[in-house]
């Protein structure tokens, strides 16, 4: 019987190869590790998530998330607007508006503050811009001042231009697709024209 020779080949020539492909070897372990622990921050941009959570409101938006303390320091008197909402159907038809005129006139930033979760905890710094808007805010039957969404805070100087709620406290069944027919959101879109040409002139 013929006898069949295997030639023995080393995997590696010599120590400095497999040295070599070791230190590749542990380098790409150790990358695959650091890049398991990253963070990655998949957060959209405030417009895009404004956008999601009102459809109708354009993604090129100029809405910006806001707290309680963002709101109040308004309130006291700092430059800027606050929509005080919440997500229903009056707040997505009003924040359009609202998008709409701040983009025609030059407005970039508008904060928004949903603020019901710190009504309903009592929250200490809702209650101190219910306090300070004292004079804008709705009082119910019971003398009980409170803040109703949609509600438009526009502050420049120390001074209040406007404090809108035209739709924050409704009592008839009307919807809000019905209620902002072209006439009703002709004359807002004059309003809040006005309001916001004078608050960029301040």
């Amino acid at each position: 019987m013929e006898k069949i020779y295997v030639k023995n080949e080393r995997l590696f020539k010599n120590k400095l190869q497999l040295a070599i492909y070791l230190i590749i070897f542990i380098l790409l372990i150790g990358a695959f590790i650091y890049l398991g622990t990253l963070d990655y921050d998949e957060t959209l941009p405030d417009n895009e998530l404004f956008a999601q959570e009102f459809s109708l409101v354009s993604e090129d938006n100029v809405f910006k998330y806001a707290n309680a303390t963002d709101a109040l320091m308004v309130a006291n008197g700092a430059k800027g607007i606050v929509l005080f909402g919440t997500k229903n159907e009056w707040v997505n038809y009003y924040a359009n508006i609202v998008n709409k005129v701040a983009k025609q006139v030059g407005i970039d930033n508008i904060y928004y503050y949903d603020f019901v979760s710190n009504r309903q905890d009592n929250n200490g710094t809702y209650e101190k811009i219910v306090e300070v808007l004292g004079d804008y805010v709705i009082y119910d039957d019971y003398n009980k001042a409170e803040i109703y969404a949609p509600s438009l805070l526009v502050v420049s100087k120390d001074e209040v231009l406007l404090f809108d709620t035209e739709t924050s406290f409704r009592i008839s069944n009307i919807e809000p697709s019905e209620y902002w027919n072209s006439y009703n959101e002709e004359q807002k879109i004059k309003e809040l024209s006005k309001v916001f040409q004078e608050y960029l002139e301040s």
